[in-house]
């Protein structure tokens, strides 16, 4: 063999070396790009199963709310509606239950209830979401006796509508011994009556529909 064959032949082994590395990087660049691409799929088939997972529970998950609304609406249908907590509204009822108790109500004024923010939330916090159950509440001073006021207490307490009586403090008309005097058993009484309201929230319901 001569120079000029063996030089051809280092030739051809170089050029076929450069062809076998350029295949083995080609190779390796394609290898690697399935495995990124075959990650992905998997990515995306676990994002799927946990997809349709979650869409299966939809079904049961309106039946659920659809469950707990209904009985919601069973405990509240006792509450009084907006209309009825108004101050003549209440008034009137409440007057009415005075008058078959054998009770005068000499006045009647609405007062100020203070709303407890649950201790998981911040001072500063905005709190947007609107409370479901409102509560209002009266107190009336009216004129009575002792068995008057029982039988007033009774009917508040067996109302058709929730009411409660939140506290009763008990006046003479004239003079201190009057209190405990049973020759004067008409005392002048302060009675604070309280009750809810029930806002259905909506827009839990609409985001499960």
């Amino acid at each position: 063999m001569n120079f000029d064959e063996k030089k051809q032949l280092l030739i051809i082994a170089a050029f076929c070396g450069l062809v076998f590395c350029g295949e083995f990087v080609v190779g390796w660049g394609l290898k690697s790009d399935n495995d990124a691409i075959d990650a992905q799929l998997v990515a995306l088939d676990s994002r799927e199963a946990a997809a349709e997972a979650k869409i299966a529970t939809i079904s049961e998950m309106k039946e659920k709310a659809n469950v707990l609304s209904n009985i919601v609406r069973d405990y509240t249908a006792i509450l009084p509606q907006k209309d009825e907590v108004l101050q003549d509204a209440f008034v009137d009822t409440i007057t009415d239950l005075c008058r078959s108790s054998g009770l005068t109500i000499l006045t009647a004024v609405p007062m100020k209830v203070r709303v407890k923010a649950p201790k998981s939330r911040v001072k500063d916090q905005v709190v947007e979401e609107k409370e479901a159950f409102t509560r209002h509440k009266y107190r009336f001073e009216m004129t009575g006796e002792f068995s008057q006021l029982h039988r007033f207490i009774n009917s508040v307490e067996n109302h058709p509508r929730f009411l409660r009586v939140d506290g009763i403090q008990l006046f003479p008309l004239g003079d201190r011994e009057d209190l405990i005097s049973a020759s004067k058993p008409t005392k002048l009484l302060t009675v604070e009556i309280s009750t809810y309201v029930y806002d259905e929230p909506k827009s839990q319901m609409e985001a499960i529909q």
